[in-house]
């Protein structure tokens, strides 16, 4: 890996992270709307599909950080 492919590599990271953190925004925004008495099905069924899409948010960045990880610790001026 050279060092153009390991600053992709970094930028799909920090395009994960910024898209993982939109999804804990909305979620953190629904969660602050909840009233006091119980949601109805559709609120609940909004509620579980936004908590799926940040989990999913989560993992892709996790992948990709954990792809980074693994360049940094293996140095990226290798050639393959």
């Amino acid at each position: 890996m050279n060092c153009e492919k390991f600053s992709e590599m970094h930028a799909s990271c920090v395009t994960a992270m910024r898209a993982y953190f939109v999804q804990v925004e909305k979620t953190s925004t629904m969660l602050a709307e909840c009233p006091a008495a119980p949601l109805s099905f559709r609120e609940r069924f909004r509620l579980m599909s936004q908590g799926i899409a940040e989990n999913d948010a989560h993992l892709a960045y996790l992948g990709a950080r954990s792809l980074l990880f693994s360049a940094a610790r293996l140095g990226y001026t290798a050639s393959n």
